[in-house]
């Protein structure tokens, strides 16, 4: 009976290992090597610029930019003007030498107007940039996440901090951002 006994245990045994060593053989055969995967973001920057939507949200934005910029230079043509006759009046009556000074004045008026109109073009300008690296890179993270997702990737990073390994979803992530792009205006 002790040898019955012995033999079971050991047939136990026997399985028990067998099936520890086929788990982890299954399981490592089936875990990807690599749990990161990355991104090329200039790729896929240009790629998305390149789609019906992104030309769409340009040419809102450039509108609104270029309606922008014909308010304000209509409000300064009208500030020009009423410089140039408060000029002209204040100069009436006076010598060569008042008359220069005030040239001056309103010469230093004009440029200080100039100044803010351009800053306040730049402003615009910039918000209008930072509007639609904010709506690409929206879109890309949108898209990456769910390739990453597909993939079973719990970690996306950018190309550029990857020295080695890791699995490149550039041409997932590009493909899906041409489908939602030319899906996202029909």
């Amino acid at each position: 009976m002790l040898k019955n006994k012995k033999t079971f245990i050991f047939i136990v045994l026997v399985f028990a290992l067998t099936s520890v060593l086929v788990f982890v053989f299954l399981k490592r055969t089936t875990t990807p090597r690599y749990q990161y995967a990355y991104i090329d973001v200039q790729q896929l920057v240009q790629a998305y610029n390149q789609t019906e939507e992104f030309q769409e949200l340009y040419q809102k934005i450039n509108e609104e930019f270029n309606s922008f910029n014909h308010a304000l230079q209509e409000e300064a043509d009208r500030q020009v003007e009423t410089i140039k006759k408060e000029k002209g009046n204040r100069k009436k009556g006076k010598n060569a030498s008042e008359q220069r000074k005030i040239e001056e004045e309103y010469g230093e008026k004009l440029r200080k107007l100039y100044q803010e109109r351009q800053a306040e073009t730049e402003k615009k300008q910039n918000e209008f940039y930072a509007q639609l690296d904010q709506a690409i890179f929206s879109k890309i993270n949108e898209v990456t996440t769910k390739v990453a997702e597909q993939e079973g990737r719990p970690l996306v990073v950018v190309k550029k901090a990857v020295y080695y390994g890791g699995k490149d979803l550039t041409p997932q992530v590009l493909a899906m951002l041409k489908n939602s792009g030319e899906q996202g205006n029909e």
